[in-house]
């Protein structure tokens, strides 16, 4: 074969460079869906996971995510949050979290249930020498009985409880279904709570809180959150809800 001219080689090098950019390209660029988040902090991952422990505990009536793969639990999030899968409460809840929230409850959850790391080893170290001998010191002055702090107003124990639930006693906040500002969402079907008032709200609740499970969504999710709230805090949310314009 004979010697290809200066011109040719050009031509034939600039044909393959643009025949390779497509796999270049495709090699490079991020897959679709990837979560823009930083490394996962399962520690941060397990205080998100408070509010969802009202469902998601061992026994619970939603699935227990104990030990479940991160990818298996940050797939089901983004399907929930994309509305690819559908669920009335899973789709409120994760449409309130980021990249790094999914991220990091899924690390949570992946590590959660496994064996704790051995605390470490203490170093031997030599006792101390015994101290000289030396007079008693007088008995210290007992320090001032603290005053007991004031009990929070229901209001403000409704709003505590409505935006930020109680995790200690499996209270999902209210704010993750129906929304800070109590809006709702209609494409979901959770009613918006806005001017239903005080009454109306807490018989409603009573009502959610004793009812059976019926197999549906909606009315099943309002009987799991409401089970562990006493009739205090149902008041307490009940009017709170009932300042929401």
């Amino acid at each position: 074969m004979g010697t290809l001219s200066p011109s040719v080689r050009l031509l034939a090098a600039g044909l393959s460079a643009l025949l390779l950019a497509p796999v270049v390209l495709a090699q490079t660029a991020p897959a679709p869906g990837t979560l823009q988040a930083g490394p996962a902090n399962a520690a941060r991952g397990a205080a998100l996971s408070g509010s969802c422990a009202g469902c998601h505990r061992a026994g619970g009536r939603a699935p227990d995510l104990t030990g479940r793969p991160a990818a298996q639990t940050q797939a089901a999030l983004v399907a929930y949050r994309s509305g690819t899968r559908q669920h009335p409460v899973m789709q409120g809840v994760a449409a309130r979290l980021s990249d790094q929230d999914i991220v990091d409850l899924a690390a949570h959850y992946a590590q959660a249930g496994g064996a704790p790391a051995a605390p470490p080893a203490a170093t031997p170290s030599t006792p101390p020498a015994a101290p000289p001998a030396t007079t008693p010191p007088a008995p210290a002055t007992p320090p001032p009985a603290a005053t007991p702090t004031a009990p929070a107003t229901p209001l403000a124990r409704g709003k505590a409880l409505y935006l930020d639930g109680d995790p200690a006693r499996n209270i999902l906040a209210c704010a993750v279904c129906h929304g800070e500002t109590g809006q709702g969402a209609d494409d979901l079907g959770i009613p918006s709570l806005v001017g239903l008032g005080e009454a109306a709200t807490l018989a409603a609740m009573k009502t959610y809180r004793a009812m059976p499970p019926v197999g549906i969504a909606y009315p099943d999710a309002m009987r799991i959150a409401l089970k562990p709230m006493t009739d205090a805090d149902l008041a307490a949310v009940a009017a709170y809800v009932g300042t929401l314009k």
